[in-house]
């Protein structure tokens, strides 16, 4: 089984992760961040990512 984790981090720690069992609802999730930090372009997520304050989403398989 694939799963979707959305990892966020704060000044580069770990500060949530989440594990959906769709795409579209990490992708929602992402959205969601996006919104709350006021995100509306690629270059004011750039700089957010330079000072450690990030949101990806990876794919990966679940493991027993």
């Amino acid at each position: 089984m694939r799963v979707y984790v959305a990892i966020e981090t704060f000044q580069g720690i770990v500060n949530d992760a989440k594990v959906f069992m769709t795409e579209e609802s990490a992708t929602g999730a992402e959205k969601i961040w996006l919104q709350e930090q006021g995100i509306t372009h690629q270059d004011a997520r750039n700089c957010k990512a330079d000072d450690g304050t990030s949101f990806f989403v990876r794919e990966c398989e679940l493991k027993p």
